[in-house]
């Protein structure tokens, strides 16, 4: 049978289209190999914090502002290995993060992460001061069970988790000639993500600054 040639030519048009629209999703997503050498891709990151005693939940859902929270009497030192995986419409990054962190005063436990970081990277006043905003989704080891985290854990009787869920918004801040040395603010919060994990709710939690290289 042979086809109409309004029939044909719409189908080409279709096929046409669909190409076009899988070429442009194509380019939109620029996938780094991370086989091959780092090229500005790499990034390594030390920071210290403060204990916060403020419940993030409060923190995330009454948007209280970082100098009206309440810090306890402990702190945390670490570091993290990263790599840009893809970037996303030119405004958004992919990372990987590995990090290892000792914590002391109050609590004493190391801890170690792997995680996923989504960056949004194109703030209207990069010009005058590099900004980027990140969110992480992974997976925190600790090594015990602080007290602390037995308090919050949200459990009856009180427990914990040595696994937990690692949700650790960032903001970084560079000049724009220098976008490779990064001034980096983490809330550095690990949880049971409402339960899911081992049924504890919350965990603990660090106001961080560090340094962040790129190379």
């Amino acid at each position: 049978m042979r086809l109409p040639g309004f029939l044909v030519a719409s189908i080409i048009s279709c096929v046409t289209s669909v190409l076009s629209v899988s070429a442009q999703a194509s380019d939109a997503i620029q996938w780094r190999n991370p086989l091959q050498p780092c090229n500005g891709d790499c990034a390594i990151t030390g920071f210290v914090g403060k204990a916060v005693g403020t419940n993030v939940q409060d923190i995330f859902f009454h948007a209280i502002p970082p100098w009206k929270w309440s810090f306890d009497d402990g702190g945390i030192v670490g570091a993290t290995a990263a790599r840009r995986v893809a970037t996303i419409f030119d405004i958004i990054d992919i990372e990987t993060e590995i990090g290892a962190a000792k914590r002391f005063g109050n609590m004493s436990e190391g801890e170690f992460w792997g995680a996923i970081y989504v960056r949004y990277i194109d703030f209207p006043w990069n010009k005058y001061l590099y900004t980027t905003f990140a969110l992480s989704t992974g997976l925190n080891y600790a090594t015990g069970i602080s007290d602390f985290e037995k308090e919050v854990s949200g459990l009856n009787p009180p427990g914990g988790t040595h696994v937990m869920h690692y949700f650790s918004p960032e903001f970084t801040f560079a000049l724009p000639d220098h976008k490779d040395r990064q001034l980096v603010v983490r809330l550095h919060h690990r949880s049971g993500a409402y339960g899911v994990i081992s049924g504890a709710f919350s965990g603990a939690s660090y106001l961080t600054v560090g340094f962040r290289a790129w190379f």
